[in-house]
């Protein structure tokens, strides 16, 4: 009895080679400097019927490694959404800040933080999966190592639609493969898949990047799958481009 308690003890007690946190600046270190980019999307809104909606979307993000990046999305197709234009600044430091641009009623709105867990032109993203996860911003647990890849807990410092989420990450590609994001009660609420990776070249580094993200709600059913169809990294655009005045 007393030797299976010891043996339950060190497999709790397990010590990693690396933390989780040190797994986190490697992806960190290793997605750094693409400068900016472009990007067409299609994305796909399956209900639990199998219904399909799609939209075209284009993207241009500015990569800055001190304050965050910021990242323009604009809708292009159907008509019903065209001219939607989503403006999102990643705060290093701080809650992100976010204005969605409605051209029927002519205005730019804010997303508040506490609204931020909200869904994204109903799709099964939401605003916060949208800015991104800034590496100060959450608690790291390193759960598993393996030959192939990490598996890592995140949980939240601050307000999140999230209680914690759990990631596994390519070691080839120091990305990662797939994440499950738990609900405030602590429940699972959504898993993402992310598919056909691909390698880009910028600034003299590669990147390797999904082309192909699905992300299903556990609970509804519901999916939403978004593709890129293009997308050019080491673009450089102006700073000035990216506030809330310009989206009109």
């Amino acid at each position: 009895m007393k030797k299976l308690l010891l043996m339950t003890l060190l497999i709790s007690t397990q010590v990693f080679a690396i933390t989780g946190r040190e797994v986190m600046e490697k992806i960190k270190t290793k997605n750094q400097g693409y400068i900016g980019s472009n990007s067409k999307m299609v994305m796909t809104l399956i209900d639990a019927h199998g219904n399909k909606v799609e939209r075209v979307m284009n993207a241009k993000v500015l990569e800055n490694n001190k304050k965050g990046d910021k990242s323009i999305t604009s809708f292009i197709k159907p008509l019903d959404v065209k001219g939607t234009k989503l403006l999102t600044w990643t705060i290093k430091d701080g809650a992100n800040k976010q204005w969605l641009f409605l051209p029927k009623f002519k205005r730019v709105k804010k997303i508040n933080s506490r609204n931020q867990s909200g869904s994204f032109m109903g799709s099964e993203f939401s605003y916060e999966d949208i800015a991104g996860q800034q590496i100060d911003k959450y608690k790291y647990k390193l759960l598993k190592d393996d030959a192939a890849a990490w598996t890592i807990e995140s949980k939240p410092v601050d307000k999140s639609g999230y209680s914690k989420m759990i990631t596994i990450i390519s070691k080839d590609k120091l990305n990662p493969l797939s994440v499950q994001y738990f609900d405030r009660k602590g429940e699972l609420l959504k898993e993402s898949k992310l598919e056909n990776f691909k390698a880009y070249k910028a600034n003299k580094k590669t990147f390797d990047l999904a082309d192909m993200i699905t992300m299903e709600n556990k609970q509804t059913k519901k999916r939403s799958v978004i593709k890129w169809t293009e997308r050019k990294l080491g673009k450089k655009h102006k700073e000035s481009s990216f506030k809330s005045t310009k989206l009109k």
